[in-house]
Parts: C-alpha cells; structure tokens; sequence
C-alpha cells in the first residue's frame, strides 16, 4: 500500500500493542504480581511462621528512595495477593518488637559480596538486611517468591543469607509491563537507550550526516536507576548510504565497503580519521547526555554496527573491498572500532564497557570462530558478549546433524565456540556475558514460549556456571511475554540453590493448582523429552515448523498458492530497505533434509507432544478458578506446539507420498494394490491433517500471541486468514487433486 518500512514498523507497533492489551494472557506481563494468589486451602506446617493481620513493614530512617519503592511493592503484593494489609512504618532504634517485617540496607548478605542479602524468620518477626540498597531489593524478591510459590503468607523458621550467582542478569521490561515487573524477574540490568547512532549522534564532525539526527533528545535512564539497575545503550549503524550520498560527494575517500550485493550500499570506513573523530564525540556525547550509562552494546558479527568487513561484496571472508581497511585486517579494523569507542565512554564514566556482540562473525569475517585473535587486540572498556549454544552442531541418530545456527533450547550449553571464547576472555582480562533467549528457541518459533520447564532450569544453571561476567536473557527481536520459561531463570541465580524438581513442582502447583500441577508438571517433562527428537533449526519463520497448521500440504507441487501465504520479512530490510518490503513464501513444497529420517524424527516428537497435550487436557478441570487464564497462557502453548509438530509430520508424509505415486508415471500400474494403498496412506494423512487444523483454530483464535501477523520483525496475513485458506487448500486436495491423480495414474 505504498508504506514504508518504517510506517509499516510503526503501524505495527501500534497494532500489536491494541491486540495483545486485550488478550487475557496480557496480564503475565502487565503485572508479574498477578500470577501470585492465596490459596484459602493452605495451611501452615511446622515449624513456619505466618504473616498475620496487625503486623507492619518496618523501614529505617534515612532509608533510600530505593528502598522504601521496594516496601510499597512488597505491601502491594500482601494486600493484593496475600489478602494482608499491613502499614508501613519507620524502624525505631533498637526496637524488636513482633509482628513486624523489618527491612534494612546494611547489616546482611555475605561479607565482600554486593548485593547479597539475609532473610530471618522467627515468631512475631521477618528481617530483609541488605548488604546494601540492590541486597534489599533482590531480598524483597526472593521473599515475595517464597511466600507466592508457598501460596500463603507462611515462611519456614531459621535464617538464609543468599548471594547472586551472577553479578550482572541483564533483561527487558515485559512486554506493556514496567521496570518493577523486570526486577521481581531477577534482573539487575537492562538496555535503556541507544539505537541508531546516526540519529541521536549530536557530532558536527561529518555536516552531510545531520541530516540523519532525530530532533528527540536523548533520554537519561531515570527510572531504571531507581530500581538500581545497571544501564547500557545498545547501537547500531544499520543504515548504510548510497554511492552518490553527499557524505560521498563532500569526502569520496570516506566510502567503505559496498555491501551485500552489486548494486548495495556503501558503509562509511570506521578507519577513516573524521569517521572516527564522528564515532567517539557520538559515544562521549551519549554518555555525556546520560553519565550514569554503564556502557554501549554493538553487534559487530554479521549484522548492527557496520564496518568494512560486516557484509562486504564479492570477496572472500575475512576479506574487504575496502583498500584502507584490507591492509590492515578484521580483528585490527574490528578491535580499533571497539577500542575507540571504549575510549569515547571512559572520558566520561572510567568504568565504561563497549561490549561487541560477534553475532555471526564466524561466517562473516573471523578467521577463526571463537574471535580469539580480536580478543586479543581489545583494550581497557572491551568487553564481549556471545551465545551459549549458537553455531554448534549436534549429532543425531541415522547420520543427522544438527546446526543451530541461531537460538535453540536441544543444546543446553555452553557449547564449544562459547566455551573458547569464554577461555579467551580470561587470558586476556577481557569481561564476556553469556546470551540466552528467555522464552525462544528455534524449536518452536511461534510459541510465546517453549515449554520444556526442565531444559529452561538446565540453561539457567549453565548460564552460571559456564564462566561468564553476566548472564544477559532477554529477547532480541521479539516482545517478552513474561511466561514461565523466562521465570524459572531466577530461581537458579542466587545460592542456596533450591533443587530443580522443587522448583518446577511448586511453579506447576502455582500456574495449575495442586490437583493439576502434577499433570502441567508431566507435560513440562515431555515437551522436554520432544526437543532432542527436532533434526534440525529450518530458515527464519519458514516451513510447518513455522507456520505450523496453516502450513499448506502442497499436494501438487506445481500449483500456486494464494497470496495469503505470503508475508514480509522486514529484517531483510539489514541488506537495503527495499528487501523487506517484497512479499515472499511462507512455505516450502518439498520436505526439507534427509526426509525418512526427518519424518521419523518429527513422529516421534509428535507422539511426546500429544502426550503433553493429554496432560494439558487431564489439568484443565483441575485447575481452580482464579488461576485459570494463567494456565490457559501456559497449556496454549503446549497445545500449539502438539499441532504444529503434528502438520510436520503430515507435511513430510505427504511430499513422501506424493513424490513415490507422481514418480510411478501414468498407468495401469503393474502392482495395482501398491498404488491403491499409497493414495489410501496419503487420503488418510491429509485427512488428519483436516482434523488437526479444526483442533488447531479454536487454539489460535483464543491467543493473540499465535498471529503470525504481529511478528515484529517480519509479518504474514492474520492466522485465522491463514488456517481458514488451508482448509480450503485442503477440501480441493482430497477432493480434486487426489482423484484426478487417481485417474491419471489408471
């Protein structure tokens, strides 16, 4: 309709948030809170201590603005969860009478480790002592977890003094939800400016590029620093110029590489000296803006922040077809750009990162795929960040391998490149922070999140235990709905570390109550079991794993299929903006891989996921009223998950039979009953297929978070759209396409 990619950008942004603000789901991550309720059932066992009516919430005098933020949450929660409303007091000096929770800054955690924390429990009394303001924020937490787990105000007798695991957990705001939400999730740091350097760059150093400057200031991160949390601005110079730019036209020896393709853009050389004198007053002035920044994040793999060894055309890899920066290397011309914007930051905050994202380079330009040798080359304020499973390949059975090109939960981690990199950061004093998607693996791309809660808790011990700085959990391209995959993080973040099954029983108990946990617990367990039977990561947002039940079965290869199965990749816009806006298949009309095996693989899964889904199916009775919609946000996955594996399946079938009876040629077959039983398999699998679609509507209609039309970085025609022109697809398949076939076949 003539829109660009940006207006199409921002009237989906618009779209997305209307409809996903009146989906029930919403609430998830709106309101972390609300999934927490009081079960009047529970009572408490020996050796707890209630929180009765009359106590009080006790604070210091001089208590800091974040502490007394952090009492409000927690009076909030016991009023509105816990039924308790208890006022809020100042401590008295010296003061220990009962029926009172007491929180403090100082007086706890462990010796030496900042932002620990201790919480006591004794009769008539609950202390929170911080070892300072950030101990008592993750203090009040910790116990708004273990009173909502517990379903009751009861908390076992006796005193635990708890200490992070990771001293930086970087994450995002939930998707409508505020920065309180992203606290009571575990983290402690968060991206809260940056973008497109060129526009809130106020640089004069280069005149042709004002004309790129956002008129908006820049924002200091005001209210993410009254929860105390940790601040970085992620950057990027996506945009890249034509040939006859007037940057080009005022300085030619300016132009960097040609990207992407013959008739691409040009980046501008970050070793020419004004480009650098442009980069550095552009940092310092971003930091200068918002002091307080704790540094700057730039992908500098395949994608991001250009330089002219990011996409380059028509060379070699590791190679440019820029002369300057050719003789000079990628790690130097990688690490020089890192290093000064390093530099830039710590003239204004000493303590600064520019942390490079390599996402990709070892298939863009790094000569070897831990990007060891720029490693090296990285000076004081250089700091890396990378993947804990991608670019690793995982050996299945009948000779498949598995290359997770991109975010996958099959491999819990870390894999060998980030075990490299991680050895390479500690040779070289080089801080390295771990990236997981909290909610995403290219399992099952559509789901709001994969459900296999035990793989979840697996990678959120790996994330600790792997070496890194930080664990850095947060989705890069999609909203974060707040469901249990990223909730589960937090509980494997501090020690004394709960036991897993502890964990995963009491959150199934909380999402389905206490008859039907025991069911959504099962289900977890199968999803998990399902992930290892996947042979393979398919192209982004391509395919039945995909598209899932509005996949269409293809059961004449040759015909074409409606314009409703096509849709926008709007991140292919990283080439030229012009490649996002081509409307381009959803679909594949052959099975992909080693297709015996393949379909052997997805079968199986298929048979776990239906598995789960008679869980899911044997809870939904169960589960009491209030937490309703809270597992019907949990078992919609699940379910779409099952039908989604399950047109797999059928899809591989189907290019299996129809392949076999088009490459028998035209009749009479000498074997008549091997043709009969061939479209007798095929009739049946399609008309499975027929079934799990209807299943599969009612599924998607219920939940706003399946449209594949607010996709984020790319978009299709609406699912119900979608689903109802495969219906139609496949009414003319087993109507017309199979008897013709029939027929011709004699």
């Amino acid at each position: 309709m003539g829109e660009t990619l940006q207006e199409i950008g921002a009237r989906l942004g618009r779209e997305t948030e209307e409809a996903y603000r009146t989906s029930p789901f919403s609430i998830l991550s709106r309101d972390y809170l609300a999934r927490y309720r009081r079960d009047p059932e529970v009572r408490p066992a020996a050796g707890e201590v209630e929180i009765m009516p009359g106590w009080a919430i006790g604070l210091e005098a001089g208590a800091s603005e974040l502490a007394h933020r952090m009492a409000g949450h927690l009076s909030g929660f016991l009023a509105e969860r816990m039924g308790l409303k208890l006022e809020t007091r100042l401590l008295a000096p010296g003061a220990a009478g009962g029926g009172l929770i007491a929180l403090t800054e100082t007086g706890g955690g462990a010796a030496g480790v900042p932002e620990s924390f201790t919480i006591e429990v004794a009769p008539g009394r609950v202390q929170v002592r911080g070892a300072d303001a950030c101990g008592l924020r993750d203090g009040i937490v910790r116990l708004v977890d273990l009173i909502g787990l517990r379903q009751a105000p009861f908390l076992a007798a006796g005193s635990t003094t708890y200490r992070p695991r990771l001293p930086v957990r970087l994450g995002a705001v939930p998707h409508l939800g505020s920065y309180r939400d992203l606290v009571f999730l575990g983290y402690n740091a968060i991206f809260a400016s940056g973008g497109d350097l060129y526009a809130f760059s106020r640089s004069e150093a280069i005149p042709a590029l004002v004309s790129r400057r956002s008129p908006a200031p820049i924002q200091p991160a005001t209210e993410a620093r009254q929860y105390g949390l940790k601040t970085f601005a992620f950057l990027n110079t996506r945009q890249k110029f034509p040939k006859e730019h007037q940057v080009f036209v005022d300085h030619p020896d300016m132009r960097g590489a040609l990207t992407w393709s013959a008739d691409g853009e040009y980046t501008i050389c970050t070793e020419h000296p004004l480009v650098k004198r442009y980069l550095s007053e552009s940092v310092e002035g971003l930091f200068r803006a918002d002091p307080e920044l704790d540094g700057v994040v730039l992908i500098i793999g395949g994608e991001g922040f250009y330089h002219c060894f990011m996409r380059p055309f028509g060379v070699a890899k590791g190679h440019t077809n820029c002369p300057r920066c050719e003789a000079l290397g990628a790690d130097t011309v990688v690490a020089n750009l890192v290093n000064l914007l390093s530099a830039a930051a710590r003239r204004v905050n000493p303590k600064a990162l520019a942390v490079a994202w390599p996402y990709s380079a070892e298939h863009v330009w790094s000569a070897d795929r831990a990007q060891s040798g720029f490693i090296e080359k990285l000076g004081p304020g250089g700091a890396i960040f990378t993947e804990i499973e991608k670019d690793e390949w995982i050996e299945k059975e009948d000779g498949v391998r598995k290359h997770l090109w991109d975010y996958s939960i099959d491999l819990i981690g870390p894999g060998v490149r980030a075990a490299e990199q991680v050895a390479a950061c500690r040779a070289a004093g080089v801080p390295i922070f771990m990236k997981s998607e909290p909610e995403l693996g290219f399992e099952a791309a559509r789901l709001p999140h994969v459900p296999c809660l035990d793989r979840w808790a697996d990678r959120a011990e790996a994330l600790v235990a792997c070496g890194a700085d930080g664990a850095w959990v947060f989705p890069a391209f999609r909203p974060l709905y707040g469901c249990s995959a990223a909730e589960v993080n937090k509980h494997f973040w501090w020690d004394p570390v709960p036991g897993r099954e502890t964990v995963l029983q009491a959150l199934a108990a909380r999402i389905a109550g206490p008859q039907g946990g025991p069911h959504l617990r099962r289900a977890w367990s199968l999803v998990s079991a399902a992930i290892p039977c996947s042979p393979e990561l398919p192209p982004y947002y391509t395919g039945p794993t995909y598209t899932g039940p509005a996949h269409p079965m293809c059961a004449d290869p040759e015909a074409p299929l409606p314009p409703v199965f096509h849709g926008l990749y709007l991140f292919m816009a990283e080439a030229q903006d012009a490649e996002g806006l081509k409307p381009r298949p959803t679909f594949f009309t052959q099975a992909r891989g080693d297709r015996p095996v393949f379909e052997r693989l997805y079968r199986r899964m298929e048979g776990l996921l239906g598995q789960a889904n008679a869980e899911v199916a044997a809870a939904e009775p169960l589960v009491p009223e209030p937490q309703r919609v809270f597992f019907a946000a949990e078992a919609s996955s699940i379910r779409w998950f099952y039908h989604t594996i399950r047109t797999t399946a059928n899809f591989y079938a189907s290019c299996r039979l129809r392949d076999q009876l088009l490459g028998m040629g035209p009749g009479p077959w000498p074997n008549r009953a091997l043709g009969e039983g061939l479209l007798a398999e095929w009739r049946a699998v399609l008309q499975d297929e027929q079934e799990n679609v209807a299943a599969a509507l009612p599924v998607a209609q219920a939940d706003v978070r399946l449209d594949f039309y607010y996709g984020s970085d790319h978009t299709f025609p609406h699912l119900s759209e979608m689903l109802a022109a495969k219906q139609v697809l496949l009414q003319q398949e087993l109507g017309e396409v199979l008897p013709v076939l029939a027929r011709r076949l004699g």
